[in-house]
This record gives structure tokens, sequence and C-alpha cells, in this order.
């Protein structure tokens, strides 16, 4: 993995942000933003963009990483019965990757099926895309999308083997890329969802805080002590930092992803988090906002130089 601990800290921005008509006045008060506090200021190319985005994106001429696949109708699972179906998607982006560039990328990994993983945003909403996925036994309730916790049944610890003796081979197949797994939003059966689980992995791992603050809601687990076992246990290279409007006065089956500006109004005690990244020397950040600003540059400085 790429140490960062004594560099320049790493502030991206996802991709789809920089889209549209506000796209480019975004980029810049973005960028003049984190040049104030000497952030290494660059985006993460998300796996919604279209062929016809990336030149437009490129020509910023900032540092890119990756949100895996990119340019694809179908993701990753490593925890399928047959991985050639993924072999074939990451020889495909390290295709891209190398024309572009691109030398880290994060994704997700692991779902408890066998069927090939449609990547939504795209083409797809995102519950269109995974309900192709769907069990039931994986629900919470039988019907919901949100997960029950699956992770001492027998097939998940098969699957959990297969992903990362997967992750072996891929440090070992592209060894010029750093890639980094992602704990997932609980839905659908995606199941990188607890710290023990991915430092069972033995692989650089990406936080998501939005999907660890689902994740510790549903399964009735304190935030910060998954976040700082997190930290403790993994290699946790890069962290996606975004805001939740969830709370616990709102059921578990009605809970949903973050992907919010940092000063939305939240329970997450966002700065404590930055803090103990800091502490643990992350020195990599992508605000995976939609609607970000140079205010969440501002904010995202304010809780790093606390």
């Amino acid at each position: 993995m790429m140490n960062n601990k004594d560099s320049q800290l790493i502030l991206e921005v996802s991709s789809g942000a920089f889209l549209g008509d506000v796209g480019t006045r975004r980029f810049t008060e973005c960028q003049q933003a984190a040049e104030q506090y000497g952030f290494d200021f660059g985006i993460q190319l998300h796996n919604s963009m279209l062929a016809e985005d990336l030149p437009y994106l490129l020509d910023f001429g900032v540092r890119v990483s990756a949100h895996a696949p990119l340019l694809s109708e179908h993701g990753f699972n490593l925890g399928a019965e047959d991985f050639s179906f993924s072999q074939r998607v990451f020889a495909q982006n390290v295709e891209l990757f190398k024309k572009i560039s691109v030398k880290e990328a994060v994704f997700h990994g692991f779902i408890m099926s066998d069927l090939p993983l449609p990547v939504f945003n795209r083409n797809v909403p995102y519950d269109k895309a995974m309900g192709e996925l769907f069990r039931s036994e994986m629900s919470l309730d039988g019907t919901s999308r949100m997960c029950r916790d699956f992770t001492r049944t027998a097939e998940y610890q098969q699957r959990i083997e297969r992903v990362k003796e997967r992750l072996a081979w891929l440090r070992q197949h592209y060894p010029e890329i750093t890639w980094y797994i992602e704990n997932d939003f609980p839905a659908y059966g995606s199941a990188n969802l607890f710290s023990e689980n991915a430092a069972f992995l033995k692989h650089p791992i990406c936080l998501d805080t939005g999907h660890l603050w689902a994740t510790a809601f549903l399964f009735d687990r304190d935030f910060h002590t998954e976040v700082n076992n997190f930290l403790a246990s993994c290699d946790v290279g890069m962290v996606h930092l975004h805001a939740s409007k969830y709370t616990s006065a709102i059921p578990k089956l009605d809970w949903g992803d973050g992907h919010l500006p940092l000063n939305t109004p939240n329970t997450m005690e966002l700065p404590q988090v930055v803090k103990k990244c800091r502490e643990h020397g992350t020195k990599h950040f992508v605000l995976e906002i939609s609607q970000v600003s140079a205010d969440d540059i501002h904010a995202f400085a304010k809780m790093w130089n606390s």
C-alpha cells in the first residue's frame, strides 16, 4: 500500500459533483479552498461516470483515483463461486487505469450472491440494480433490503475465505494499483460490514463513514467504537467522508445512506471521526458528496486542524 502517513494530505471529491452546468464552477471553488490549506486536491472518478464524462474530468488536470469499476455494466464480487467474471472486469479496468494514470482504486467486492453484480447509477438506480440480488433469507425481516446479521453462517465463512484469497490474487497480479476494498452499506446481502470482517481480509480498506453509520445502528453497535476498531485493526488507507441525516429516531427498516454535505445537521460527530483518522495516520479523504461546495472543504479543514 502507498504509505501516506508522512506525506501531504490528499483530499478528493467524487466526480459526480463536477458534472452538469455548475460543475466547472464547483471544481474551481473547491480547488481554491483546498489550496488554502495545502491539501493535495483531486477527483475520485465514480463508477456512475459515463465515457463522455472522462475527457472533461481529466482536463481539470488534478490527481485522479477511481471508484471502480469504471465504464462497466457489472461490478466485482470476490465472494461468488465463479471468480472469472470479476477477473475480466479487473483486467478491463487496469487497462483503462494505465491510460489515465490511476494508481489507487476503491471498490465494493463482497455480496452474498453468485449472480453478476450490476453497477447502479449509470443506467439503473440502486434499488433496481441491487434488487436483482435480493435474497429473503439475508433480509432483516424477509422483505426489506436491509440486512440481517448473516456473518456467523457457514455460507458467509466460505465466501469471506474466497474474498481473502482473491484479494491476495489481486495484489499479486496488479501490484501497480493500490486497491482498497470498501465497507458496505448493509443492504441486499452486501457483506463487508464489521471491523472484524475487514480485518480478516488483511487488505487495504476504504472506510466509508456513512455506510458504517448505518451498519452500527442496524446491528446495535456503537459507531465510534466501530470506527476505532477499523482504524486499530485494519489497514485503513482511504476514508469516504459524508454526512447522514439518519438518526436513532428513524426505524431501522427506513434507513438509507448519507452522501450529504458535512454541515448537514447530523448526530455522527464527524469531527471526532476525522480526529481519530488523523491519530492513526490516515491522510487520504474523499468527499462523496453530490452537492459539494467549498463549504465542505472548509468544514473538513476545521475538523482536520482542530
